[in-house]
């Protein structure tokens, strides 16, 4: 909740479809990047200095969470969980550690196991390329150069093109990472049990990435709310506190208050069911059954992978996100906090979990139909969902003209939801905050019956007059 990246084993892209190609491929840059259309305006618009400091604490973790979990958690992670869970390398820096980038859908049986580390590693195999061209590496680079769109040969990330001395340099540090011959020889070439290693070793990199990104985001919120209580020594919804006096937000927090121990167990037994998920993953798939529960956990387990080892994907991000803002509604102060959490993560759920196919499927049947493009999918499968939003072929699938309005509708996409999500729920959300606080005003106004007070003045006269 993915402009190219530095991963060694990240391939060049060139042009607009490029980034859109991989943008689209990698969910978690995607999903930081469609953030920002939204955090900026959240936190400019915030209705007081408080407010606005919570505000950015909250976007600060979200923005971590994006980019140090891809790029230096999950590196060191898959190391470790290869060494110490798989028991599959003997160091931290063994050749072959890459091999836990290999996909669930290998992982079904030890022949299909055996097919896919021989893909892999051929994919990343650059012996015949070297072969070819005498082990000139400025005839290499050239080759790969002029060869990226067909993708003929192994690919290198930009910066190792840059001259032959940066090519060799490349080949050399990716042709290891992806070398599995010491891991196939120091195991005996046992295909079984590099199986069930890798399976251990992937789940146990999913739960503590669970773990630790729904923990931070959930924990944040509770965090907020004691460092506000701190600093400003008043209880409830920071964004009231100069909207109503102290005593007023007090009383609007009292119920939540009272209920606050409660809310907090609540939300650790989610970060700790998010962290258990995968052990459900891994026995399904350590299990000789080929049907039944097990079975539809081998055939979908893929969905589960990390591309490139690094980023998660939309499924993982799905479960993740709804944990996490899950507990972020949790550590709401009052009534019109748990309102605002609510529509702003529910809305940001839905626009990027369905509003965006659902917008780029349009975009892409009127291409199709405008342009002569071939941007649906006419092979899907006629599931339900796919009725309902028509799948689109992935942009790196794509060449020529398909490819590039396919780019363009990406990056239109991307403009409308930013421009919607960004400005509307901010907007809504203080709205929401005006009106409460407004309400809550009018009903602490004292309470006249009008109608009975006029009746008994009138009375007293009458009475008065009789008396005279």
């Amino acid at each position: 909740m993915k402009i190219q990246s530095m991963s060694e084993n990240q391939p060049i892209f060139k042009g607009v479809g490029g980034a859109a190609a991989f943008l689209e491929e990698n969910v978690m840059l995607n999903k930081a990047l469609l953030d920002a259309s939204v955090d900026i305006p959240f936190v400019c618009l915030s209705n007081n200095k408080t407010e606005r400091k919570e505000r950015l604490r909250r976007v600060l973790v979200n923005y971590t969470l994006c980019f140090l979990s891809p790029f230096v958690t999950l590196p060191l992670t898959n190391r470790l969980a290869m060494k110490h869970v798989a028991k599959l390398t003997k160091s931290f820096s063994a050749n072959g550690n890459n091999l836990i980038h290999l996909s669930n859908k290998y992982l079904t049986s030890k022949e299909a196991t055996k097919k896919g580390i021989e893909e892999l590693a051929k994919k990343y195999d650059f012996s015949e390329l070297l072969e070819k061209c005498n082990y000139d590496y400025e005839k290499v680079r050239q080759t790969i150069l002029s060869n990226i769109k067909n993708n003929d040969f192994p690919q290198l990330p930009k910066r190792f093109l840059r001259s032959k001395e940066a090519t060799k340099r490349g080949i050399e540090k990716i042709s290891k990472k992806f070398d599995f011959k010491e891991i196939l020889a120091n195991n005996g070439n046992d295909y079984e049990k590099i199986r069930q290693g890798l399976i251990k070793a992937k789940n146990a990199v999913l739960s503590f990435d669970f773990l630790f990104s729904t923990g931070s985001v959930a924990g944040m919120a509770f965090l907020n709310n004691a460092l506000t209580k701190k600093k400003t020594n008043m209880d409830g919804y920071s964004a009231e506190f100069e909207m109503a006096d102290k005593e007023t937000v007090r009383k609007r927090a009292e119920k939540y208050k009272k209920t606050a121990p409660v809310r907090k167990g609540i939300t650790a037994s989610i970060v700790a069911l998010s962290a258990l998920l995968p052990f459900a993953l891994r026995k399904g798939m350590l299990s000789p059954k080929l049907t039944g529960l097990a079975g539809y956990i081998k055939k979908h387990a893929d969905k589960f992978d990390y591309t490139n080892g690094i980023f998660m994907k939309r499924l993982p991000l799905f479960l993740f996100c709804t944990g996490a803002f899950t507990g972020v509604a949790l550590a709401s102060r009052n009534q019109t906090e748990v309102k605002n959490n609510l529509i702003l993560n529910g809305t940001g759920i839905a626009v990027y979990f369905g509003g965006d196919l659902l917008i780029n499927s349009l975009l892409s049947k009127a291409s199709d139909k405008i342009f002569k493009t071939n941007i649906i999918d006419k092979k899907a499968p006629k599931t339900l969902m796919n009725r309902i939003v028509t799948p689109t072929i992935p942009i790196k699938d794509l060449s020529g003209k398909s490819r590039t309005i396919a780019a363009i509708n990406f990056f239109i996409n991307f403009a409308v939801i930013a421009a919607l999500y960004g400005f509307g729920v901010p907007t809504l959300i203080n709205k929401i905050v005006r009106k409460d606080v407004a309400k809550e005003k009018s009903n602490q106004l004292p309470k006249i019956n009008f109608s009975n007070e006029i009746i008994k003045r009138d009375m007293e006269n009458r009475t008065a007059l009789h008396l005279k």
